[in-house]
């Protein structure tokens, strides 16, 4: 449609340059509109760069014209920037709302994330009340004439997660899940890998999760009861030099190298994790929270704060070997994946934190200094040749195992070789009948010694 306003326009534009000049810059602002018909940067920058061959024109009144036109243009062009910015911030805002609403670490009898049907609610009912605040924002911005594109393409995501929760919470409230796989949702806990003690959980749509929000999860062979339905868990991992992923919850464990989901492995206390729509966390005393922390050489991250167009920045923790709380830069974090133990954790699970928990944790961290960025490469420089030399004990050792086998293979078949000599030269033998005397050397089956085998052969040549 602009490409045909365009050329018809253009049809009628005088040849003389500048006033086709002013003509084109005109219609590359009309033309260069976003998804809410306002103007883009892009036609402000155009309509520059047509004007701007006149600045230093000679002829009549058009080097003033022109400056004039591009001085306009150019606050015009600020100030779209400032509103792009402003709506970037406001988006980034909503962002950050959200994912506060999903994960939670409530512990009492109201919305508790232990009791999976109080979550669809809460989380449903929050994501109800943030559409209709990005609505309120995007007439706002009508109002004033701003753009709004920013703003509509992020409630077009929003209300595609609303929408799906909003779904499972009336199914639940009406009774319509019984029976039912949920696949399609996840019942996503946050544990520590390591020790399986529990910070939180969140309850999904699956395939429309924000964006980062649930890296380092995998499903696992466990799934909870939602009256009377099946929903598949989800929890973190870590990954091991052999490329296997565990993820654990208070002291069960699951496992596994595919990408299917893990399966269950060991439990002493909550072996009814294991059990179909058995995934129960609801106690407390078996599933403790685990407050707001980092073990030290591992990473966190969470979103805080705004970059210069508005959009939120994540943030990157890391709990020292000294104990001490360090943030890191983008800088840094490529300078750790140079070591390859930091590369591992910083590729595999790292701690997702709420945009609250994350401000509570900028509060306590301090700057990485290089010194401190040495020692903790070098510590897992350590680390990694521990391993390697544990890998490589295992690996001789099982090389000694196949090695035994092999020869203890090849003395069986050397003795299958040739039955009839092992029939002649076998002797019965029991415990009854060993006297404690050294065993005697077999005889030559001639009968005599290697000297008269000599002798008799020189005899046979010298007769013949």
């Amino acid at each position: 449609m602009a490409k045909n306003i365009l050329q018809r326009a253009l049809s009628s534009v005088p040849n003389d340059g500048f006033t086709r000049a002013k003509k084109l810059a005109d219609l590359a602002i009309k033309t260069n509109t976003d998804s809410s018909g306002s103007p883009t940067p892009r036609g402000y920058e155009l309509a520059l760069s047509y004007l701007q061959p006149f600045v230093d024109s000679s002829t009549g009144t058009e080097a003033i014209d022109s400056q004039r036109l591009i001085a306009s243009y150019g606050n015009s062009l600020d100030k779209l920037s400032q509103k792009k910015k402003d709506q970037s911030e406001t988006v980034a805002a909503f962002k950050l709302q959200e994912l506060d609403s999903f994960f939670t670490s409530a512990d009492g009898d109201v919305g508790s994330f232990r009791n999976p049907v109080s979550l669809i609610d809460a989380t449903s009912e929050s994501l109800d009340n943030l559409v209709l605040g990005v609505i309120n924002a995007i007439d706002e911005k009508n109002s004033l004439g701003d753009s709004t594109d920013q703003l509509n393409g992020y409630l077009n995501d929003l209300n595609k997660r609303a929408d799906m929760m909003r779904d499972l919470r009336n199914k639940s409230q009406s009774g319509e899940l019984t029976g039912k796989m949920l696949d399609g949702y996840g019942y996503y806990v946050d544990t520590n890998p390591l020790d399986g003690s529990i910070r939180s959980a969140a309850l999904l749509p699956a395939g429309l999760a924000p964006e980062d929000l649930t890296k380092g999860y995998r499903r696992l062979e466990a799934t909870v009861n939602i009256g009377g339905a099946l929903m598949p868990v989800y929890a973190p991992t870590t990954q091991d030099s052999m490329g296997e992923y565990t993820a654990k919850v208070g002291d069960a464990t699951w496992s596994g190298s595919g990408s299917g989901a893990l399966q269950s492995k060991n439990a002493v206390k909550s072996k009814n994790l294991f059990a179909e729509g058995g995934f129960d966390i609801s106690d407390q005393s078996m599933f403790p929270v685990r407050k707001t922390a980092l073990d030290r050489g591992s990473f966190g991250r969470g979103f805080l704060g705004k970059d210069k167009d508005g959009n939120p920045v994540e943030s990157v923790f890391y709990r020292g070997t000294d104990n001490k709380l360090y943030s890191v830069d983008q800088a840094t974090v490529d300078n750790f994946k140079k070591d390859p133990i930091l590369k591992r954790k910083l590729d595999g699970y790292v701690s997702q934190f709420s945009p609250s928990e994350t401000k509570e944790l900028s509060r306590e961290a301090l700057p990485i200094t290089e010194e401190r960025l040495g020692k903790e490469r070098r510590v897992a420089g350590f680390q990694l040749q521990a391993e390697e030399a544990s890998a490589e004990a295992d690996r001789a050792e099982g090389a000694g195992f196949f090695s035994n086998l092999k020869e203890g293979f090849k003395s069986v078949v050397s003795g299958i070789g040739n039955p009839l000599q092992k029939t002649i030269n076998v002797k019965q033998s029991s415990f009854f009948q060993n006297k404690n005397v050294p065993n005697k050397p077999d005889e030559f089956a001639t009968g005599g010694t290697p000297e008269n085998i000599v002798e008799s052969g020189k005899q046979f040549f010298r007769k013949t």
